[in-house]
């Protein structure tokens, strides 16, 4: 480091040559012209996060949570029908989280290792909301501390880093997502100290590392995944390590031609929740799910008269209800999630000429013409965007 005080700047050059570096390992996918604009973008994505983490929201003695996983700032796989906070913790503190969760449909709060880039797996603690106690007014309260606490309690473990909030927005136009408040008992009230060049030298380098290893790590996951899967098939769900214990997880990679869809058929799960998300290859996001159909779950779903689900993955537009956007991508991984589910059923895809959709579907299954579909999609991003106001 230089003298005169200029170790924060020298930290920042890091940081951004750091970044720069990231250039050079960016895709070059033929099938895919937009691959390097993405990963361009998505690398941006991954600083922004990075930098609200680490340097903005990085401090365990004077908490604030940190809301990620915004369709501008995606990493590691998002659900669409989550919105997520998370806070970095002292696991030797005490902390008291609450808020007013009236009309609020579910939320999972999980005390982590960290994150799974990171190479942090573990997940110590954890409660779904209607495993908790809440107040006839919809007031919520829980104690996060290493030692028990009256009323709902989470053990911390020296493990700890991290917690985590997922709230459950299924139907987005009407269900409630609290604003939710968190502080450190023994800090409460007192402001964080000045900001020095040795921190930001320090958030910096935390940041980068951060960068670095989580591009890496999902671009891998992603190829690992294209590789070991059977290609527009199914797997069982299960619970992956460092996943929420309470969901269990499946999919399977696509592969379609430019005029082909994959047609996909389950039972309804008995479960609290459940549905299904696009993640693009080399980055694991969850596409672009404010302007298109990259995703949907039990309370968007049409379900047939038999009572089965159909989807249909594609990158047209096939007419139908539960349309799946693929956004032009000739491969990615679709993923369905069931929380708290009772049951588990495991869905067939079928792949079909885009031109005979209709043929592999009852003919009860609803269409929808282009000027429903603009309306659908004007008020999916309504309702996305004012979630995130």
């Amino acid at each position: 480091m230089t003298d005169g005080g200029d170790e924060a700047a020298v930290g920042w050059a890091d940081f951004c040559a750091r970044l720069a570096a990231l250039g050079d390992t960016l895709p070059d996918d033929p099938a895919d012209p937009g691959a390097r604009a993405d990963g361009v973008r998505h690398l941006a994505r991954q600083a922004v996060m990075a930098l609200q983490g680490h340097l903005e929201h990085g401090d365990p003695a004077h908490p604030s949570f940190h809301r990620y996983e915004e369709p501008w700032v995606q990493w590691g796989g998002p659900n669409p029908d989550n919105v997520y906070l998370r806070a970095p913790i002292d696991p030797t503190a005490t902390y008291r989280l609450w808020g007013d969760v009236t009309g609020v449909r579910e939320a999972i709060v999980s005390l982590v290792e960290g994150d799974m880039a990171l190479g942090a797996f573990g997940v110590w603690s954890e409660k779904t909301l209607s495993e908790l106690a809440v107040g006839d007014d919809g007031s919520l309260e829980i104690w996060i501390s290493p030692d028990g606490h009256p009323g709902n309690w989470l053990a911390t473990d020296p493990g700890a880093t991290q917690l985590l909030v997922r709230q459950y927005q299924v139907d987005w136009e009407h269900d409630r997502v609290a604003t939710l408040h968190l502080e450190r008992l023994d800090t409460r009230g007192a402001p964080a100290p000045p900001l020095t060049d040795a921190a930001v030298v320090e958030a910096l380098d935390r940041a980068a590392a951060w960068v670095e290893a989580s591009a890496r790590f999902w671009s891998d996951y992603m190829e690992g995944a294209r590789a070991g899967m059977a290609h527009n098939v199914f797997g069982p769900p299960n619970t992956p390590p460092g996943g929420a214990p309470n969901i269990a997880y499946g999919g399977g990679w696509w592969e379609l031609g430019p005029d082909e869809a994959l047609v996909i058929t389950h039972d309804v799960p008995d479960a609290d929740y459940w549905g299904w998300t696009v993640h693009h290859r080399h980055r694991m996001d969850s596409g672009d799910f404010a302007d298109h159909l990259t995703s949907t779950n039990g309370a968007q779903a049409d379900v047939d008269l038999d009572g089965r689900v159909r989807l249909v993955l594609a990158a047209t537009d096939p007419g139908t209800a539960n349309w799946i956007d693929t956004q032009g991508r000739p491969e990615g991984l679709l993923v369905y999630r069931y929380v708290g589910t009772r049951t588990r059923p495991v869905p067939e895809g079928e792949v079909v000429a885009g031109s005979a959709v209709a043929d592999h579907l009852p003919v009860d299954h609803p269409t929808v013409t282009p000027a429903e579909r603009v309306e659908q999609l004007a008020a999916r991003r309504r309702a996305v965007l004012a979630r995130y106001q």
